[in-house]
């Protein structure tokens, strides 16, 4: 084989590789929820490497998308708990 055919070999084994990665990334990205009780900065910290796990494999979102993204993975409580203490 000569250098191109081998560079375009490589190239599809590790887009397969990179792909499944994605996927398995993003599958738990999108299903992350955070539980009651446990604490909210660990939960972003979580979703935030996802994110920039994402970032390496080549799959960038915008700013906006990941914001949607934490605050879709928190509990009803959560947001229950902020509207009682920003009304006190």
């Amino acid at each position: 084989m000569d250098a191109h055919t081998i560079i375009m070999h490589l190239k599809e084994l590790f887009d397969a590789t990179n792909r499944i990665e994605r996927y398995e990334t993003s599958k738990e990205l999108f299903c992350c929820k955070m539980t009651d009780g446990s604490l909210v900065n660990a939960h972003v910290l979580k979703i935030s490497g996802y994110i920039e796990k994402l970032g390496q494999l080549s799959f960038v979102m915008d700013h906006e998308l990941c914001v949607d993204l934490v605050l879709q993975s928190l509990p009803q409580s959560f947001f229950a708990i902020h509207y009682e203490l920003s009304h006190k």
